[in-house]
């Protein structure tokens, strides 16, 4: 179960054969090396040259494969990974500025409040800060101008990528309207992603992007994934945080996370249902017997079960319900009776099988986790709880009848059996039907839930039964005499 993987696959959704989708595949057939853009957002202090070079240096990691390297980069024509950031913009700017300087000029190049160093060519230094300042400016105040081969570029590109803390003078680019320098806390690194419809990729990727952002962690003072304040910036480590996102980054986070709910939310469902049929199978008091004693035997023999579920309560919910439910349950423990907590358990037991075996099928019929699948194991809760109390119950009249196992277990099949079976036809029928629908999501939820009525059918009717007796036929044969006190509680069995 934990072992699947999820995946967004649109045929999953959409018709197979409708235009939309043959066009899908088209386009991830035809152009295998193309993908969704993302986009990596860095904060801190973008005019450290440091910062400026680690841009280059992620670029050169993205080539140099890992070993869990998925292969998933979109890619230039040239093979390369690709990776657009701000340093290919200053790149066409100093090509159109040494072609034409006159609109840099006009912009406060050479100015007298310009501090900034000059390579052996005339051009800005880009290992200076004060350079940087300035050409971070001219690019989203003008953009680029055209220059020889370079075409114009408008400012409005370079605002993807870069932005100051404040307006910027136009005659000054390195200046803000009030004087002052400008900063520049935050840009973005722009990316993409092949096939990010199979979320186990993107995760590979993702993963793969840490490793090859390297030269930014290098100059952070923790984990760049964790969000640190604009105003801790030092000398040493310029960069705060940086983390990848796009709409292939925020589909796979969003979906992950609604599947660990929903797995969560499976697992708390079993629990609850566990504690509501110990509360149902508790022990009936005999009208004229009196109340039932509080019991600390059986609120000792609990106690495992009592902290396990408690603490798992505890980390999924929250305090103050795990410390309600705890004494609930404290009370009931005593109240209810571990034999009640036994018959609980053994009661849920069928329904966790059928869930383990909704996910194997799901596994190989080749679905990954999704919403309709992970919903629809959530489902068999309530559905196939249902069919296996009706089972167990009908047993437990026979025994305290005073019928055999044997005869019990016949019983079922002659009385509840029936009307389990017709109610599971009529269901499965009806939900087959859904499953002709030509759109992907109906014809999958339709399909998983006729197959998880079916399993709840048959766990309900052969493998409850199946373990009715052997439970029986185990105590018969190794349990030794106990005295019951018949007078004031109706038997289990």
């Amino acid at each position: 179960m934990m072992s699947l993987e999820g995946d967004f696959k649109v045929e999953d959704f959409i018709e197979e054969e409708s235009d939309f989708a043959q066009g899908i595949i088209l386009v991830n057939t035809r152009f295998s090396d193309e993908g969704e853009p993302a986009a990596v957002i860095i904060e801190g202090d973008m005019l450290d040259p440091r910062v400026y070079a680690a841009i280059q240096a992620t670029r050169v990691n993205m080539m140099n494969e890992s070993e869990n390297d998925p292969g998933k980069y979109t890619t230039t024509p040239l093979g390369t990974p690709e990776m657009h950031a701000i340093d290919e913009l200053i790149w066409f700017a100093k090509r159109s500025m040494a072609i034409d300087s006159t609109p840099f000029e006009n912009a406060g190049w050479n100015s007298e409040s310009l501090d900034c160093s000059v390579e052996s060519t005339g051009l800005p230094d880009e290992t200076d800060r004060d350079c940087l300042r300035f050409l971070y400016g001219f690019l989203f105040t003008h953009g680029i101008p055209a220059g020889g081969i370079v075409p114009e570029i408008p400012a409005s590109i370079s605002a993807l990528y870069i932005l100051p803390n404040c307006v910027l003078d136009q005659a000054a680019v390195h200046l803000c309207e009030g004087g002052e320098l400008p900063e520049y806390q935050r840009m973005t690194m722009r990316w993409g992603i092949s096939n990010a419809e199979q979320f186990s990729l993107v995760e590979l990727v993702l993963a793969e992007l840490k490793i090859d952002m390297q030269p930014f962690q290098e100059l952070a003072a923790s984990d760049i994934s964790e969000r640190a304040k604009l105003d801790s910036t030092s000398e040493e480590f310029p960069v705060t945080w940086a983390i990848p996102t796009g709409d292939p980054v925020t589909r796979y986070i969003a979906s992950s996370s609604m599947q660990k709910e929903l797995q969560g939310s499976l697992l708390l469902g079993v629990l609850f249902c566990l504690i509501m049929l110990w509360w149902g199978f508790r022990p009936v008091s005999v009208e004229g017997a009196g109340r039932i004693a509080y019991s600390m035997r059986d609120l000792i023999i609990s106690m495992p079960i009592i902290v396990a579920i408690l603490f798992y309560v505890y980390s999924t919910v929250n305090p103050t319900f795990a410390a309600v439910l705890g004494l609930l349950l404290l009370y009931g423990a005593g109240r209810w009776g571990a034999r009640s907590l036994s018959l609980a358990m053994f009661t849920t037991t069928p329904i966790v099988i059928v869930v383990i075996w909704l996910y194997a099928i799901i596994a190989m019929a080749g679905y990954g986790l999704n919403m309709v699948t992970v919903a629809i194991a959530a489902m068999s809760l309530g559905v196939g709880i249902d069919y296996v109390i009706h089972v167990v119950e009908r047993y437990r009249e026979e025994r305290s009848g005073g019928a055999s196992v044997d005869d019990s277990i016949r019983a079922i099949g002659g009385a509840a059996g029936l009307a389990l079976v017709g109610s599971a036809v009529s269901d499965v029928t009806g939900f087959l039907i859904i499953g002709q629908s030509a759109m992907g999501f109906f014809a999958s939820f339709g399909l998983f839930c006729a197959v998880m009525i079916g399993l709840s059918l048959f766990a309900s009717m052969i493998t409850t039964p199946a373990m009715l007796g052997a439970l029986a036929r185990w105590r018969i044969s190794g349990a030794r005499p106990q005295s019951k006190n018949t007078s004031s509680i109706v038997a289990i069995e």
